[in-house]
């Protein structure tokens, strides 16, 4: 059987732009994510930011991996933080079901890959912080990463370090990739190493130090729209299908 891969969503608010009412929220997750864990030989579940940390308990029992998706930014308060002017939506019940999923695969060894907000969530509930605005509290030169141009279409370079796991998965030390954030890795998280940075600084890719005791992965680029643009985007999906099959193995002959 493939191994069950949990996708998280997140909520959006539907608006009938004739009659300008609002039409309800709606749960969302981009095909792209599912296509990508479906292509991998992964089976997808997407999973609603719906319900407590004991939903949550219930929804991690059946999963062999976690992807944590993109989307709007995370609360301060989970780094300690009081919110900036420039910190943009937030959506409570995503934050809260997102941190305990994170929390609760953490405790059972799931593998676990992020994706833009996905990889500053799995920082996050390691015990790092983000800056949460980098426009206007990086202090050095910065790239626009938050692009006008579509998901699929790369904009700008970064360096992989040499001998990382996420160099031998994508088989090379530099890839061009896309970018849809103005959120960032700031203090990393004990457990994790930066593996990618872009040319400005800004942490584009993370993994954990030990991936035989621990499968973590995150980037900072949105791979799942990029799989057309190469195999490199896809080997990330088919990297954690399999850290995912060989969990199950393992769950099954405890």
């Amino acid at each position: 059987m493939p191994p069950i891969i949990g996708i998280t969503a997140t909520l959006k608010e539907d608006v009938d732009a004739v009659a300008e009412r609002p039409l309800g929220r709606f749960v969302r997750a981009d095909l792209d994510y599912v296509e990508g864990v479906a292509g991998a030989g992964g089976a997808p579940v997407v999973l609603p930011p719906a319900g407590d940390e004991r939903a949550a308990e219930a929804v991690i029992q059946s999963l062999d991996g976690l992807l944590l998706s993109g989307g709007s930014d995370l609360d301060p308060h989970y780094y300690g933080e009081e919110p900036m002017p420039e910190l943009g939506v937030t959506l409570p019940e995503r934050d809260a079901f997102e941190m305990a999923l994170v929390g609760l695969a953490l405790r059972r060894g799931i593998p676990v890959f992020g994706i833009c907000r996905g990889m500053q969530v799995l920082n996050v509930a390691l015990g790092g912080t983000l800056y949460q605005d980098l426009p206007s509290q990086w202090e050095r030169d910065l790239l626009k990463h938050r692009q006008d141009t579509p998901k699929w279409q790369p904009t700008h370079e970064v360096r992989v370090r040499d001998g990382s796991y996420i160099a031998e998965v994508m088989g090379r030390e530099s890839v061009k990739v896309n970018s849809y954030h103005h959120q960032g890795v700031r203090a990393l998280a004990e457990g994790l190493v930066v593996t990618g940075r872009s040319s400005d600084g800004v942490v584009e890719a993370v993994e954990a130090v030990d991936l035989s005791e621990r499968w973590l992965l995150g980037v900072q680029w949105h791979a799942e729209a990029m799989r057309g643009a190469g195999p490199q985007q896809e080997r990330l999906f088919e990297a954690h299908v399999s850290a995912a099959e060989r969990h199950a193995l393992r769950r099954a002959a405890a």
